[in-house]
């Protein structure tokens, strides 16, 4: 199975990116917090997940363990195909996630392209013991290097700003956004906003 890809950006569209391994292509379908970090022309490690169905092999890619942890650990929640997963970590981020299902508001999991009311429910029912082990991820940014703090400086990183631009940047898109209810999509809006008057 394909557990990780290495290699040049090649293309990137709104869903998914074709990496470039020794001359080989894969096309890798990913969630807006995982492609708001990568850049056409750039080298990214993606960690992956291969889909089997009877008339196709579809490839997953995540920016992080947590985020591949997390689709795995919603997509086996009946009725959660790939592609809700996606969804939600597009929507909501692995932190909103966890968050949601330890304190049992479903209503967060519905903002989800595709989630239902009585799905998410189901989400929050199934996961509610079961998202300990990822408890890491619901830890809130505030100057350390967890939560939507360490992605958005490993974002702008890999766009090639130097850490100190991105780590000014990334307190400040958190300052203004408020790090407690933003997704990462909107908070990498405000940090790329932000990096020209940190540098």
């Amino acid at each position: 199975m394909l557990a990780l890809l290495h290699g040049v950006i090649a293309q990137m569209s709104e869903h998914a990116a074709v990496v470039e391994c020794h001359g080989v292509g894969y096309e890798v379908l990913c969630s807006s917090r995982t492609l708001a970090r990568l850049q056409v022309g750039q080298t990214a490690r993606l960690l992956t997940h291969l889909h089997v169905r009877e008339d196709a092999l579809v490839l997953f890619g995540f920016a992080d363990a947590a985020e591949k942890q997390l689709f795995t650990m919603v997509t086996s929640v009946s009725g959660v195909g790939p592609k809700l997963g996606l969804s939600l970590l597009s929507t909501l981020g692995p932190d909103e996630i966890v968050s949601a299902i330890q304190l049992n508001q479903p209503s967060s999991l519905a903002r989800a392209s595709g989630v239902g009311k009585k799905l998410a429910e189901n989400i929050v029912v199934n996961l509610r013991d079961k998202v300990g082990a990822l408890a890491f991820a619901a830890t809130p940014a505030s100057g350390s290097t967890s939560g939507h703090y360490a992605d958005l400086i490993s974002a702008l990183a890999n766009l090639g700003y130097q850490p100190k631009v991105a780590e000014a940047a990334a307190q400040a898109a958190l300052r203004e956004a408020g790090a407690a209810t933003a997704d990462f999509a909107t908070l990498f809006k405000h940090a790329l906003r932000h990096v020209g008057t940190a540098a």
